[in-house]
């Protein structure tokens, strides 16, 4: 289907935290209003082989970091799919703790240490308290707001950040925000993060039809609402930095 864009919503039934199955939902409302068609399969069983050619976004939504380790064993097989995959320059978002699927060595509580995919050069270090609490950055002239519920730190070792934050935590109490290669991009935004900005979303399928070459019809869409919200917590955010 060259006119589709397809996506692969990345085992949604073990990936499930936070709501963030609504970032779904955000692809298929905004490529209606973009008038994009657009396909979402659900892969569901960790042992069934993903035949990667056939999708132009992988979504890996937040998932508890005990399973982490599972998927990288099952997913390390296909490694080389994954790496021409990425060399093709195709989309992979992910969120929330599912970064450390990504990473290179994840490091737990009890002591217990595992290698990721390693297709992100970082790692991850799994909290002993949880931190909760907004996230604003701004990623190609775009604010980003959403909120972070953060139980893993991330160090980046030789890879990109994706932002700077405005205001939060970020990856490790530091100024920088999730990690990008090629169009890899790991984000702590959840909220559902692809619904609380929309033109985030949009970016991402846009991005996704120009790597197939797919001609856009120029709509511009209206985002009111979002844009209210967006407002109103930027007031509530800077009434926080103003108390410190």
């Amino acid at each position: 289907m060259n006119n589709t864009v397809n996506v692969a919503w990345m085992y949604p039934d073990i990936l499930n935290l936070h709501g963030e199955r609504a970032n779904a939902k955000a692809f298929e409302l905004i490529s209606k209003k973009m008038k994009v068609k657009l396909n979402i399969d659900r892969i569901d069983d960790i042992d069934e082989k993903v035949d990667f050619d056939k999708y132009d976004i992988l979504l890996f939504n937040p998932g508890e970091l005990r399973v982490i380790n599972a998927l990288s064993n099952i997913l390390y097989n296909q490694k080389d799919q994954l790496n021409k995959y990425i060399k093709d320059g195709k989309i992979i978002f992910i969120t929330g703790t599912t970064g450390a699927l990504f990473a290179k060595n994840i490091q737990r509580l009890d002591g217990e240490v595992f290698n990721g995919l390693n297709i992100l050069d970082m790692d991850a270090k799994e909290r002993n308290m949880v931190i909760g609490d907004d996230l604003y950055y701004t990623f190609n002239k775009m604010d980003i707001m959403a909120s972070q519920i953060q139980m893993i730190d991330i160090t980046l070792n030789n890879v990109k950040p994706f932002a700077n934050i405005k205001y939060g935590y970020g990856n490790n109490g530091t100024s920088v925000e999730g990690a990008r290669y090629k169009n890899v991009i790991f984000t702590n935004a959840l909220g559902p993060v692809l619904v609380k900005n929309p033109w985030f979303t949009e970016y991402l399928i846009k991005l996704a039809c120009k790597n197939k070459k797919m001609k856009l019809k120029t709509n511009k869409i209206s985002y009111d609402l979002e844009r209210k919200s967006l407002a109103s917590a930027k007031e509530f955010i800077d009434k926080k930095l103003n108390e410190k």
